[in-house]
């Protein structure tokens, strides 16, 4: 059992536990129960109080994350228990555990808040910072420090993008499935800033389809050539005779375009015995006159001759 407030490393104050100074022997197991007269519930927390050395910094630290060669803040967080009073908070930060000069044009401690400002993130900001801030408990001084590790992500760069497919005619069976792809070329451009989508009649697919005979399938990123696409199709299953009085368009917006292509579904042309038995019939008629031709040619020759033999026996 925790003892409850008293002069001790450890009390229970709404519901925390708190823990002044921590030290390694406190690592273990926790178990906060709450109950009352029809209810109990019990929690189980796992606490491991590490010594501050470098080693262990990827154990303790909050990972944040800034882009290359734009303007930052760092948080310093889970402050809210010791710091009632914003404006009074002074925080004291530190790089690779040497303390920052927080009012130069490269960092800058804002004022009445958790934050530091970094200005044009270089590769070189990344790395573990710390922060630091004192607060009072009856009447001791105690220092509370959080660790951070910023990453440094290279800037996303965006292209315009543009549609290469579909045809904007495609050719369908009725009764048929159908995939209608919508392919995006986006060059060295970021996929995921990139918006693409399907539209009936001005009608997203989903309102104009709420059975999903229609339907727009899974988005797809992928790269060729070192080159970036995105992709999503439309689903027909089937196709309907509806489908090809609809106008289907293929939409893609990034910040910097916007653009849209049709696709219209246009009926096939249909299997027909008619059409495969009219060139044949016409083969058979032409090897019918030909025999026919050979025939009589054949017959008139027979009857020459035996003419000519008439004469000459006279």
């Amino acid at each position: 059992m925790v003892p409850g407030k008293e002069e001790t490393r450890m009390w229970v104050q709404d519901g925390a536990l708190w823990i002044l100074p921590a030290l390694q022997e406190d690592s273990g197991t926790y178990i906060c129960t709450a109950r009352n007269a029809s209810y109990c519930d019990e929690m189980s927390v796992e606490l491991r109080v590490f010594e501050k050395t470098e080693a262990s910094l990827p154990f303790i630290s909050y990972p944040q994350i800034l882009t290359l060669s734009t303007s930052g803040f760092l948080v310093c967080p889970d402050l809210s228990e010791f710091t009632h009073n914003k404006m009074d908070m002074k925080i004291q930060w530190y790089k690779d555990s040497v303390l920052l000069d927080q009012d130069n044009e490269k960092f800058l401690n804002v004022k009445g808040t958790s934050r530091l400002l970094i200005h044009n993130v270089s590769v070189e900001d990344a790395g573990y910072y710390s922060c630091a801030v004192t607060f009072t408990h009856e009447g001791m001084l105690y220092n509370v420090s959080r660790n951070i590790e910023l990453r440094v992500n290279k800037k996303e760069e965006e292209t315009i993008p543009v549609i290469i497919s579909p045809h904007q005619t495609i050719l369908a069976s009725l009764g048929s499935r159908l995939t209608i792809p919508c392919k995006v070329f986006l060059g060295a451009g970021t996929q995921s800033t990139t918006m693409l989508w399907w539209m009936a009649n001005n009608t997203k697919i989903e309102n104009a389809y709420q059975g999903g005979r229609v339907a727009q399938g899974q988005r797809q990123e992928y790269s060729e050539n070192n080159e970036n696409y995105i992709e999503v199709p439309l689903i027909f299953d089937p196709v309907i005779r509806e489908d090809l009085n609809t106008d289907f368009k293929c939409f893609v917006r990034n910040t910097l375009s916007f653009q849209m292509l049709h696709a219209t579904v246009k009926e096939a042309a249909s299997f027909s015995w008619g059409m495969v038995l009219a060139p044949l019939s016409l083969v058979i008629l032409v090897l019918v006159g030909i025999i026919w031709m050979h025939r009589r040619c054949k017959h008139r020759s027979g009857k020459a001759y035996s003419w000519t033999m008439f004469k000459t026996g006279h």
